[in-house]
């Protein structure tokens, strides 16, 4: 079975002769993988956040891990989407480094913001989930190969906008508190399009399984899962922090 797509790991998988094996991927596997990843990641970012509550400031090192743990997850992609064979170690090192980022991030969050905000975004973050597995486990919406390009096209225009109000922001041509319409608007966005790549997540796992993928691409199906709710919980818990700060 062949498809086409424009995901460099489908464009490998669809050109793998070892289709019809008996280790193939399956949707317990890529489930067992990911809550094996989502515990990881759960724990390092528990212990990250109570550590940085418990002393109401960054620990040793927490700027430089702040910086290196987006850097590193980063690497992690696309050792895992590159060498499928890799993806089980860069899996579990990418679900220790944003579980420990995370941690901080949420941990300032809380400091900042308290009403129980990081308890908050977990709840929203898991209820898209549900809601997005609903909307695609019934048909009720389909993944066409236009929605990813739409997707994308949305992705890479968020990525590009946050990069120069980063810029700009760093020079002093930019005030947050001068510009939160825009600011929330940008989340907004942010929020729909990490939701609507559940879907794509979704899709995914289904097409490698019917495909009959070899078995370790069940770490790249679950990294890339994860990938989106971490997106998701950061845009979420922004999306709060701002209308919390505008009542």
């Amino acid at each position: 079975m062949r498809f086409r797509t424009m995901n460099p790991v489908f464009r490998r998988v669809s050109h793998e002769s070892a289709f019809a094996t008996e280790d193939a991927a399956s949707y317990s596997g890529v489930i067992s993988k990911s809550a094996l990843l989502l515990a990881i990641m759960f724990f390092f970012g528990a212990l990250s956040m109570n550590r940085l509550i418990g002393q109401a400031e960054l620990p040793p090192g927490g700027i430089a891990m702040l910086i290196a743990a987006p850097i590193i997850g980063l690497i992690c992609v696309i050792v895992a989407m590159t060498k499928p064979q890799a993806a089980r170690i860069a899996s579990i090192i990418y679900a220790v480094a944003q579980g420990t980022f995370l941690g901080v991030i949420s941990g300032m969050y809380e400091i900042i913001y308290q009403n129980h905000i990081v308890a908050t975004a977990l709840v929203a973050t898991g209820g898209v989930f549900a809601a997005m597995l609903f909307l695609y486990a019934s048909g009720l919406v389909r993944v066409s190969n236009m929605m990813r390009k739409i997707l994308f096209t949305a992705l890479l225009g968020l990525v590009i906008t946050s990069f120069v109000l980063m810029l700009l922001f760093a020079f002093g041509g930019f005030s947050y508190e001068q510009n939160i319409g825009l600011i929330f608007a940008i989340v907004v966005i942010s929020v729909i399009v990490a939701s609507l790549y559940l879907l794509v997540d979704f899709d995914n796992i289904e097409r490698m399984v019917k495909a009959g993928a070899p078995k370790h691409y069940e770490w790249v199906l679950s990294l890339g899962l994860l990938v989106t709710l971490v997106w998701l919980y950061v845009e979420l818990l922004r999306l709060i922090a701002i209308l919390q700060r505008r009542r």
